[in-house]
């Protein structure tokens, strides 16, 4: 079996979701399930966000190839600052890809201000990650196609997959645009189950968004009797493979 790769997970305080999950904790469900590797993703709200992002880096330092950056900011600024913040999390800290969360920062995947994200994504070559369904209607995935239409040379990463409620709609925007992959967290069984069979294990990766939700989505994707080939696309591969992590 490949790497377990967890492509979906928060580190330090979110003052918009109210968490703070420490490095300990990080570090106690990797080992408690054997999660390989974990790409982490700073709150969204916070009282230092450059902090915020270098605690992710120190934790990579601390644990080589075992952890990795996704940068988010707000798109609500201008197109400089936008850059300036994610490219010094990309270039400067080792961040593999960048963040949007429609519902956090009211801004839809094809609202004018996500246009930043996706050039700035496009010019430090790396993928986008977008959070979609909470927070519909800015949250719907359909939102991503006509965008991932536009940008085809850049490579969408679907967070939560719609969520359950709008899997199916996720599955349509991947089915639509091959340059869409969905990260499965909080989707139903039967969902992911109908993503395996109707998209492909490659197009899938393993997420989890909160410690307490490692055992459940791993058990998601063990309970669909699929082969070790594409179990280990579903639990490590993909991800490695989007966000460049071999």
């Amino acid at each position: 079996m490949s790497r377990i790769i967890d492509a979906h997970m928060h580190l330090g305080e979110d003052l918009i979701y109210n968490s703070n999950d420490s490095e300990e904790r990080i570090l106690g469900y990797m080992e408690s399930f054997g999660i390989d590797g974990v790409i982490l993703q700073p709150g969204l709200k916070v009282n230092d966000w450059r902090r915020s992002c270098e605690r992710i880096r120190d934790f990579a330092a601390a644990h080589p190839g075992r952890g990795w950056g996704i940068v988010s900011y707000t798109p609500h600024c201008t197109d400089e600052e936008y850059f300036d913040h994610v490219s010094w999390a990309i270039n400067e800290l080792g961040f593999v890809g960048i963040k949007l969360h429609p519902e956090a920062y009211c801004c839809a995947s094809n609202a004018p201000q996500a246009r930043k994200v996706y050039e700035a994504a496009r010019a430090l070559k790396v993928p986008v990650m977008i959070h979609t369904g909470n927070g519909v209607a800015s949250a719907l995935p359909s939102l991503a196609i006509p965008m991932a239409l536009e940008y085809p040379d850049l490579t969408f990463v679907l967070a939560h997959a719609g969520g359950g409620m709008f899997g199916s709609e996720a599955l349509v925007a991947a089915q639509v645009c091959p340059n869409i992959y969905l990260e499965t967290s909080w989707c139903p069984v039967y969902v992911v189950k109908s993503m395996t069979e109707k998209l492909g294990c490659r197009r899938l990766m393993l997420g989890t968004d909160n410690p307490d939700n490692v055992g459940v989505e791993l058990a998601k994707h063990r309970a669909l009797g699929l082969s070790d080939e594409d179990l280990s696309w579903c639990l490590g591969r993909t991800a490695e493979t989007v966000f460049g992590l071999n």
